[in-house]
């Protein structure tokens, strides 16, 4: 037997919540609370499908600081909101913030239904193309990969074997072989990493990180291109610097971060940066000398860049804890900056929380 979608009523009305309980039990599952904190609570800790926020919550956070905090902390489930008090311009903020529906007090039960019907059957529909979006980039993954991958090798191997007895041109071409192949991976592996990250895919398992060894490993790559384009990178980090995150994730997007960099200006000498902010929080700057003052992922360049732009990158930087950063330039070039830490970050409903404490206590 098919298990009940799981329904989670908002409302620090008791009526109210109540019969949108009695309402939707014979179908779901339902959970009710109170409280806006509580239901971010309930929300990380079980799996439900579909959340009925109410808007107007004096005593809590409102439906909107809940919405955003569902929408900020990447917690998958469809929101409804449900309210007496609302306006246009309240639908539309909540609506951006991610709500599926928006329903007004006082609420018709066979309204209500046919929104959280419609909500799982968009859910369901998501689900299914989150499926097969994975079983394709599984495939192009399978199929782009090894080919390149056997490229290098062989490469690699013909020019241990046979790399004294090639002339010029050959050596050339051998190298220009094993140049592209390399190149093209890295592009690939960029490719298949914002897809991930697009696609909620990403889990980081972040861990003990030899910093020094671990650029080494994704600057690789990009040093070659550099070369290739009359440019260098040049490398400053601390001795014995350790921090801690998830090395492979992490790599990838400053792969990709460098990538753009030098398909932006090419030529350009590349300054790869590392540095202890705090005990616990690490940065990694990227910069551009001698090449024309635009930071990466800037407005004015958003569509010339092979990645889609900064929204991408910066979404991608957020699933695994970091952010991206753009200081002055120093006066070389632009700048970017990949900033983390391996703190526990403080979720926006904790901060609006703290705010109204300090409010009442100023009020007292």
């Amino acid at each position: 037997m098919r298990e009940p979608s799981s329904i989670l009523v908002v409302d620090d009305e008791p009526g109210p919540r109540e019969s949108l309980r009695m309402l939707l039990k014979p179908e779901y599952r339902v959970t009710t609370t109170g409280r806006a904190t509580d239901a971010l609570r309930l929300l990380r800790e079980d799996a439900f499908d579909v959340v009925l926020l109410d808007l107007t919550m004096p005593r809590d956070l409102s439906g909107t600081e809940a919405l955003r905090a569902i929408r900020d902390g990447g917690i998958d489930v469809e929101a409804l909101v449900v309210t007496g008090h609302g306006t246009l311009e309240t639908a539309v903020d909540c609506l951006r913030l991610g709500a599926r529906d928006y329903i007004a007090k006082p609420f018709h039960g066979p309204s209500v239904l046919a929104s959280v019907r419609g909500a799982l059957a968009a859910r369901a529909a998501r689900r299914r193309a989150s499926e097969i979006r994975g079983h394709l980039l599984g495939n192009l993954s399978h199929e782009f990969r090894t080919p390149l991958h056997a490229i290098v090798g062989y490469s690699e191997i013909l020019d241990e074997e046979a790399g004294e007895r090639l002339d010029g041109s050959h050596r050339e071409a051998l190298d220009r072989i094993r140049r592209c192949s390399a190149r093209l991976l890295s592009y690939l592996e960029g490719l298949l990493f914002l897809a991930e990250s697009e696609g909620g895919r990403l889990a980081p398992r972040p861990g003990p990180l030899d910093v020094a060894a671990w650029i080494a490993s994704w600057l690789a790559p990009v040093r070659d291109e550099a070369i290739r384009t009359g440019g260098h990178v040049d490398v400053e980090i601390p001795p014995g610097l350790v921090a801690r995150a998830d090395a492979a994730a992490l790599g990838r997007l400053m792969g990709v971060l460098a990538f753009e960099l030098l398909a932006r200006r090419p030529g350009a000498a590349i300054r790869v940066r590392a540095s202890a902010l705090r005990h616990d929080e690490w940065a990694i700057d990227l910069e551009a000398r001698g090449a024309e003052d635009a930071a990466i992922g800037s407005p004015a360049d958003a569509e010339a860049g092979p990645w889609g732009g900064g929204d991408v990158l910066e979404r991608a930087a957020s699933a695994l804890g970091a952010r991206i950063e753009r200081p002055r330039p120093s006066g070389h070039g632009p700048v970017v900056r990949v900033r983390w830490s391996d703190r526990k970050p403080i979720r926006p409903e904790e901060e609006a929380a703290t705010a109204r404490r300090r409010v009442a206590g100023l009020g007292g």
